[in-house]
């Protein structure tokens, strides 16, 4: 597809679309993603043709999974970890939106036609 022109970034400060450190990368070697490189030999940057695309795909990690607060909440003892459903304050003070204009084309990953060939990209190896 061809970008719509603008597009955003949710990324870390001061440049937003600069590729994360691989010093930040896990042990698998990845950046805990879903579309992060399981081979990790190349590092991915989320980009959007709209300013909430970008939230939607970086919070998501944060989001409330119904089953396992339920599970969570029969565990005894003290809560430490991170609540779900909360974002870290120190999480939003590290990232800054990006904006740029492009005429590239892009991997629109959410149709119908991008789905069916990650798929097929995936059950392949």
């Amino acid at each position: 597809m061809k970008a719509p022109g603008v597009i955003y970034r949710l990324g870390r400060k001061p440049d937003p679309w600069l590729p994360p450190d691989w010093a930040s990368a896990g042990p698998d070697g990845t950046f805990g993603n879903r579309f992060d490189d399981p081979d990790a030999t190349y590092r991915v940057l989320y980009a959007s043709s709209q300013r909430l695309g970008c939230f939607v795909e970086t919070l998501a990690r944060f989001r409330i999974d119904p089953t396992l607060l339920t599970e969570l909440a029969q565990i005894e003892g003290a809560d430490d970890y991170c609540p779900l459903g909360q974002v870290p304050v120190e999480w939003i003070e590290k990232r800054i939106m990006g904006l740029a204009t492009t005429d590239q084309e892009y991997a629109d990953v959410c149709s119908s036609e991008w789905i069916s060939r990650l798929r097929s990209y995936w059950q392949s190896i």
